[in-house]
């Protein structure tokens, strides 16, 4: 009997889907993706963050309203990059070009299926909310006073576990919505019982490919706007990457479990 390939060989074999044809990412990625940087840039150097931590609230309150016009191009960057790499992955199909705006029904179809998954994850948090409030209440019992960055380390632990929860149910049901991009029908309930028995495998390797754009959080704190703006060209890339793998290994999964899988190129089955 063959034996199973290790979690990081296969999100291995994602990255290297996703960067051994650097100009078909970037076709990929696209238009959407282009203008969000931009717009992000722009936003960086017309409103610097202040230096001063007093004045950020009010930063903050300005700047906020604004940010929700790149916002709509990062997930329509997002959907994008889901239903192509869907695309190419079970149909071979890399035949969009860089300035298309690839935003019809399939696309919105797969947002509107995309945010009810994410949704669907989010009664998970009522588990959180009281652990991290029985943390607080043992602390201030044992008389404890923690420094801050180390309550910020316990509240990181105490959400570890839901956080891993809900990326393996949001995988397993995205796994469902795969087929919209291939001209088929979503099923929740589709994805849901062709994961049955590899949802640990899944949770995983879902963590493994978002791993890049995870690395963006070190850019929050910066404050010179020439920094900022570059950090979110370079954020872009890291998304594009993540999201890229993250949407190989989503429809590597659709195709093997369900037998969809269309491309002659040889695929590693993910148990």
């Amino acid at each position: 009997m063959r034996r199973k390939p290790a979690v990081w060989h296969e999100a291995a074999a994602a990255f290297r889907e996703v960067l051994s044809d650097p100009g078909r990412t970037a076709r990929f990625a696209g238009m959407p993706a282009l203008v969000m940087m931009a717009l992000y840039v722009i936003l960086a150097l017309t409103y610097p963050r202040p230096a001063n931590p007093a004045l950020e609230d009010a930063w903050e309150n300005e700047v906020l309203p604004l940010y929700l016009i790149p916002t709509f191009f990062n997930a329509w960057f997002f959907i994008r990059m889901q239903v192509w790499w869907a695309r190419w992955v079970l149909l071979a199909d890399d035949g969009v070009a860089f300035l298309s705006p690839s935003l019809g029904r399939r696309e919105l179809a797969y947002f509107v299926w995309s945010l009810a998954a994410a949704v669907t994850t989010l009664p998970v948090l009522v588990f959180l909310l009281p652990l991290l409030s029985l943390i607080q209440s043992a602390l201030v019992a044992l008389g404890m006073e923690m420094p801050t960055a180390v309550m910020n380390g316990l509240a990181v632990l105490a959400a570890l576990p839901p956080v891993l929860i809900m990326a393996g149910i949001y995988g397993r049901l995205m796994v469902g919505v795969v087929p919209l991009a291939v001209g088929g029908v979503a099923s929740f309930r589709q994805g849901w019982v062709a994961t049955r028995g590899v949802s640990l495998r899944l949770t995983a390797l879902s963590l493994l490919t978002v791993l890049p754009s995870l690395i963006t959080l070190i850019f929050s704190r910066l404050t010179d706007p020439v920094e900022i703006a570059a950090s979110y060209a370079v954020s872009v890339g890291l998304y594009g990457v993540a999201w890229g793998a993250y949407a190989v290994m989503v429809a590597r999964f659709y195709g093997l479990t369900l037998g969809r899988t269309r491309r002659s190129a040889p695929v590693v089955a993910p148990s």
